[in-house]
């Protein structure tokens, strides 16, 4: 099938954002003399905040007596701060988005909040490339599940065997996948071990070859 749209992941893909979302967790546990070691971040990539925090409870990291929303709402407050002068977009990105808008509709789809994400693509001049954006807030189930991409796919108003998502995390890659949609891995935050179930997976290094290969998708 001919690709018509290209949906981005956000955290790990447009931007080098995975530790802006450390900083600020570290800084909201800090209150409540939470420590975690980096093996609890690094499994949190990809994640909604909120299986996030389940799984740090499961683990009996998390006092039962914090309220999730609670916690998530100051995230969201601190991540928003640290991110306002620091969007760490990735090298080569904005050239790349601008290329393909020429050819595609293009989408963004993230678990991060719809107020981070909007934060990053204004400050960054990626904004008017985007004609879907869609956070957390949009969806009632979350990454892994497939209905931010089917939600994405119905608002672009392309059917989802034409869309293909550009991801970083075996949690998108399995929403994508989920949703019936092509799905392209790139090597920045994790590595491909990781990522086997794309159909695709490419260094961050090689992200411009991705133009040339969308097109021989048939």
């Amino acid at each position: 099938m001919p690709i018509k749209a290209i949906i981005f992941d956000v955290d790990g893909v447009i931007f080098d954002s995975e530790i802006l979302h450390k900083i600020a967790w570290e800084e909201v546990f800090t209150k409540y003399n939470i420590t975690l070691d980096e093996d609890d971040y690094f499994n949190g990539i990809g994640v909604s905040d909120r299986d996030f925090l389940e799984r740090l409870r499961k683990e009996e990291k998390i006092p039962a007596f914090i309220d999730f929303e609670d916690l998530i709402a100051q995230k969201n407050t601190k991540i928003l701060k640290v991110s306002k002068n620091n969007t760490r977009m990735l090298p080569e990105m904005y050239e790349f988005i601008s290329t393909l808008s020429g050819q595609y509709k293009i989408a963004v789809a993230s678990n991060s909040s719809k107020e981070f994400i909007t934060n990053l693509l204004e400050t960054s001049g990626l904004m008017n490339f985007f004609s879907v954006i869609l956070g957390r807030q949009d969806i009632i189930k979350p990454k892994p599940a497939p209905d931010i991409y089917i939600k994405c796919s119905q608002k672009l108003g392309i059917l989802p065997q034409y869309c293909c998502v550009i991801e970083d995390s075996p949690t998108g890659i399995k929403a994508a996948k989920n949703a019936g949609m092509y799905c392209i891995a790139i090597c920045s935050t994790l590595e491909k071990k990781f990522l086997l179930e794309a159909d695709l997976i490419i260094d961050y290094a090689d992200i411009k070859t991705v133009e040339n290969f969308l097109k021989s998708i048939k």
